[in-house]
């Protein structure tokens, strides 16, 4: 029984190291290829449309006099 206890400890620990090894590498790759590139080269600012609270792209969302709103027909500007 100690042998099977011993055995599964070791691969717990065999799987932890791995997981960590892999947190470093993904860190490590993310700052060499710099913050803006892991946005993605279409980041946009994102806004909240006033009437439904719904957040969307800055292009995509219709401005109006205090904020922005988003195209969905049921969410018409207010007036």
């Amino acid at each position: 029984m100690a042998k099977v206890i011993f055995w599964i400890v070791v691969v717990f620990v065999v799987m932890f190291g791995l997981r960590l090894y892999n947190v470093a590498a993904a860190k490590r790759r993310a700052r060499e290829s710099g913050s803006a590139k892991a946005a993605g080269p279409h980041a946009d600012k994102m806004v909240r449309c006033t009437n439904c609270g719904v957040y969307l792209p800055r292009n995509d969302a219709l401005p109006v006099p205090g904020g922005y709103v988003c195209g969905d027909p049921g969410c018409a500007p207010r007036r």
